[in-house]
């Protein structure tokens, strides 16, 4: 039981590992090979979790190395797949600079080993690994430990590090898709944004786990079973919602991110009367997959105008526009119409889902389609 609670992180993962690479096969994607890397980290993280907690002493030098790589990797490379789905064009040597003092840490670790005869790293093992003893090293024992020190500082300070970035970044890509999209469901990313605090969550207390000593939880079954099956129930949920992330910033067009020309020559000073006169009169807001460069078009005019007029001079977002023009309709529709559904009333609105529906209609209303029916 033990052995299984022990490995139970590392099989999910590997499991997980395997079910991306076969949605790879089919369609492959940046996002989706930066989330097969974090997958294949987080395996050999666990593995070499279960052969120190198993005590499979014989191959510690070599698992240790791996996971002083892995451990202050995982959590990059999880911001290195938060980029990909929303960066346009991430800097490809700035993502390596993520990487880099993983790798370091790792190769330091690793040369150290080599360096180190048998019994000094017999000796390693036994007083830091299991015995978390620093005091008690000496020569190039000495340099190991001080290296692990170090691995376990760069883990700390990576966390508030990918925190603040990777929530820079999937609310600037919220932004654009609700500045240029009127029909914002399974666009945005939202899972992902809450599945990094859980991340971070997680991460705190694996840090703490370490502050305690990794050496207190071998051969002790009851402790070990609640950080396995936490971080077990996290990894399944980060796959399940990666794998069913379809949109990303590859299906916005390009040229939303544009560097936008100057407004001052040529911007239109009647164009926001003119965007409401279409949106109104033609009731566009009735189509489901309605977009700003839709509008741009019809107005023969640039995309950054139309942002202009609605994001900046009305003060509100393109899809809170449509969707305020949407929850009007509906609402008329329920006092005119008493025999059509709310589904109907849903779909004949412009919604193509009832939660969009029920959110975006207590939002602008403050009461829900029911309610509303019921007055």
């Amino acid at each position: 039981m033990g052995v299984m609670m022990s490995s139970l992180p590392m099989i999910v993962c590997g499991v997980l590992s395997v079910l991306i690479a076969l949605r790879l096969y089919d369609s492959r994607n940046l996002a989706m090979v930066r989330l097969l890397l974090f997958m294949v980290t987080a395996t050999v993280l666990y593995l070499a979790h279960c052969v120190y907690f198993n005590r499979l002493t014989a191959v510690v030098p070599l698992t240790d190395t791996f996971y002083c790589f892995c451990n202050p990797a995982v959590f990059p490379i999880y911001y290195l797949y938060i980029e990909e789905l929303t960066e346009y064009r991430p800097n490809r040597w700035r993502q390596a600079l993520c990487l880099a003092p993983s790798l370091l840490c790792a190769m330091t670790v690793g040369l150290l080993y080599l360096l180190m005869d048998n019994q000094e790293t017999a000796f390693f093992v036994q007083r830091y690994l299991y015995g978390n003893e620093f005091a008690s090293l000496s020569g190039l024992a000495w340099w190991q430990g001080l290296c692990h020190v170090v691995v376990r500082i760069v883990f700390a300070l990576q966390i508030p590090l990918v925190l603040y970035f990777g929530f820079s970044r999937i609310t600037a890509y919220n932004a654009v898709v609700e500045s240029n999209y009127s029909n914002i469901e399974g666009k945005r990313i939202v899972r992902v944004k809450t599945l990094l605090v859980l991340f971070a969550v997680t991460s705190l207390v694996a840090f703490v786990f370490n502050i305690i000593g990794r050496q207190r939880f071998v051969g002790e079954l009851d402790p070990l079973s609640f950080p396995a099956v936490l971080f077990s129930v996290l990894l399944l949920l980060i796959g399940h919602v990666g794998l069913n992330q379809q949109f990303s910033v590859r299906d916005i067009d390009e040229e939303v991110f544009q560097k936008p020309e100057s407004l001052e020559t040529s911007a239109d000073s009647k164009l926001l009367e003119r965007i409401r006169m279409l949106v109104n009169d033609e009731k566009l807001f009735l189509y489901p997959n309605l977009k700003v460069s839709d509008l741009a078009v019809r107005l023969h005019t640039n995309r950054n105008y139309i942002y202009h007029a609605i994001n900046v001079e009305m003060g509100t977002s393109f899809s809170d526009f449509i969707n305020s023009q949407r929850i009007d309709y509906a609402s008329k529709l329920l006092e005119a119409r008493p025999e059509l559904s709310i589904n109907d009333v849903m779909t004949r609105s412009g919604f193509t889902s009832s939660s969009a529906f029920y959110r975006n209609f207590k939002k602008f209303k403050g009461i829900t389609p029911t309610e509303k029916r019921t007055k």
